[in-house]
């Protein structure tokens, strides 16, 4: 009980001293970390960093065309067939498998032609 009457007894900020904290400094470098923080996303983004880490090889996306607001059409490879797929954003259909393989290159030229010619 004496130590505490003695811990009352003592002013306030001789318990509450620490570092000095120079605030412009602070600022500058909590800057500096999330502007390095942001730019390495943009860079991740940029670059498709995780798909080139874990991608698959075995699907990939040959061309694609956007049919309404959040609808698509893809044309998606695995392995050596092709596939049509209807995208939605509550569900993915499949549409069919291609006779003949779309050509990357050439893939969104035909696509476009192919859904011109059903409207």
């Amino acid at each position: 009980m004496a130590r505490l009457l003695v811990l009352f007894m003592l002013p306030l900020p001789s318990l509450a001293q620490g570092p000095e904290i120079r605030w412009d400094s602070w600022a500058l470098s909590s800057l500096l970390v999330i502007g390095l923080i942001v730019l390495l996303g943009a860079l991740v983004r940029k670059l498709r960093l995780p798909s080139v880490l874990g991608g698959s090889r075995q699907l990939k996306v040959v061309a694609t065309l956007a049919i309404g607001h959040r609808e698509r059409l893809l044309v998606v490879q695995v392995g050596e067939e092709q596939w049509l797929l209807g995208v939605t954003a509550q569900q993915i259909s499949g549409l069919g498998k291609l006779d003949q393989p779309l050509v990357p290159e050439q893939a969104g030229t035909l696509l476009a032609r192919r859904t011109d010619a059903k409207n």
